[in-house]
């Protein structure tokens, strides 16, 4: 795929990935759709992505429920014409202690909260892209809480690889490629601040890492590691 002739929707736009993300396509000639439920954040990114010479399209979701999102797609396809890529940003869930009284409770409610827009975009997304015959391409990335950057673990890392490779499975027929992207750095034998985790150095190369994706036809349903050399 061409990136300089692709729209690109983010979700998440506001959080660093997303911003960074936004940036490295912009750069390269992709017309960009930010979307995000964080007015401030998505608008400060907006403004600065417009400076920057990028082809720009900024969405504030009231919330993350399916309508509004299916809503949103088709405000994408309304200003652009089309959506070739979803940049899907995954936000990490802390997961609770197992023997609190409250443990599963807990994990119910933050899977629900962690999942439920990761899933609704991947969705909408895909059942677009199916009803317009669009040969695109949904990447899934790692990325952090902003306002509570929440380390990424194997259990993530699993979750992210696993509906990468599940829906690409299920979307081959329909022509639409799956891809993700990790950071190495996520080690849990790391014992790293929640501030480095997610480096602005380590979240150029994500976009890196989701450019190759998206440029390369023949990668599907895998991961990439992304590490900074």
């Amino acid at each position: 795929m061409n990136i300089a002739d692709s729209v690109i929707l983010i979700t998440a736009a506001g959080c660093p990935l997303g911003k960074a993300a936004s940036f490295h396509f912009a750069s390269l000639g992709a017309k960009i759709a930010l979307v995000d439920t964080e007015s401030d954040r998505l608008d400060t990114n907006y403004k600065e992505c417009k400076s920057r010479g990028g082809d720009c399209f900024a969405l504030c979701l009231t919330d993350n429920k399916e309508s509004t999102i299916a809503h949103a797609i088709e405000s994408v396809h309304e200003h652009y014409g089309k959506i070739d890529v979803l940049i899907n940003c995954w936000l990490g869930v802390d997961m609770p202690m197992l023997l609190t009284q409250t443990s599963v409770e807990e994990f119910c409610q933050l899977m629900t909260e962690g999942t439920s827009a990761f899933l609704s975009f991947g969705k909408q997304t895909a059942g677009y892209m199916r009803a317009h015959n669009q040969n695109g391409v949904i990447i899934n990335l790692a990325a952090c809480r902003p306002d509570n950057p929440v380390p990424l673990n194997s259990s993530s890392r699993a979750m992210l690889a696993g509906f990468t490779q599940s829906w690409s499975k299920e979307l081959a027929q329909y022509k639409i490629r799956v891809g993700g992207v990790f950071p190495l750095i996520f080690d849990e034998k790391q014992d790293l601040p929640p501030s480095t985790l997610l480096s602005l150095p380590m979240q150029y190369e994500i976009a890196r890492s989701a450019e190759y994706i998206v440029t390369n036809d023949y990668f599907n349903g895998r991961m990439i590691e992304a590490e900074v050399v």
